[in-house]
């Protein structure tokens, strides 16, 4: 069952790559100039091979105008959908830190919920959103540290940080690890 989820993910990651880099009337070599990964790498994220890192993530959807989350979501979801506590999209960071995302909404005003995985001695830099993102973390276990940088926050079990998304932005694990809710909010597309 975890590898078809796997399997499934890959497949909609390079459905939405191709489909978005065509749209853009992008070559393979452009859209390698555009994000600083190789031709080959992105050849094989577009056959749905390979699991990209947060990183290589951000940096597609940086190039396409898209979210990570717009990037992995698959088709429309029916009226009722469960995500079970295995299954959902899941990148992880070079640093460390495992997201899964939770949810995507895909309105005029998107939003975006991911569940983080922090292990000791995890510390990721997010690169700045467009203007008008917001961030909300909602520490469910352990300690996690996140904020602007320059400006963390420590969150314990309960503790909720808001935050923009704006500018290089840290979440990190406490003392040993945490786990938190984060949600993103982006200001309604023109």
């Amino acid at each position: 069952m975890e590898l078809q989820s796997i399997t499934a993910h890959a497949q909609n990651l390079a459905h939405t790559v191709r489909r978005h880099r065509e749209a853009h009337s992008l070559s393979l070599g452009d859209l390698a100039r555009a994000t600083g990964l190789s031709k080959t790498s992105l050849a094989r994220i577009e056959a749905g091979e390979g699991n990209p890192s947060l990183e290589t993530m951000w940096r597609l959807g940086h190039a396409l105008g898209l979210s990570v989350g717009q990037l992995i979501e698959g088709p429309e979801p029916a009226p009722v959908r469960v995500l079970r506590a295995s299954e959902g999209p899941v990148v992880k960071s070079a640093k460390g830190m495992r997201s899964r995302l939770l949810h995507t909404d895909t309105s005029h005003h998107r939003t975006e919920v991911f569940e983080l995985d922090l292990p000791d001695g995890t510390h990721f830099e997010g690169e700045p959103h467009g203007a008008g993102t917001r961030e909300v973390v909602h520490c469910v276990a352990g300690e996690v540290l996140c904020g602007p940088e320059g400006h963390l926050v420590t969150l314990h079990a309960g503790d909720t940080a808001y935050f923009t998304g704006s500018v290089t932005h840290v979440y990190a694990a406490g003392r040993d690890s945490g786990r938190a809710i984060l949600v993103m909010s982006y200001p309604p597309e023109s």
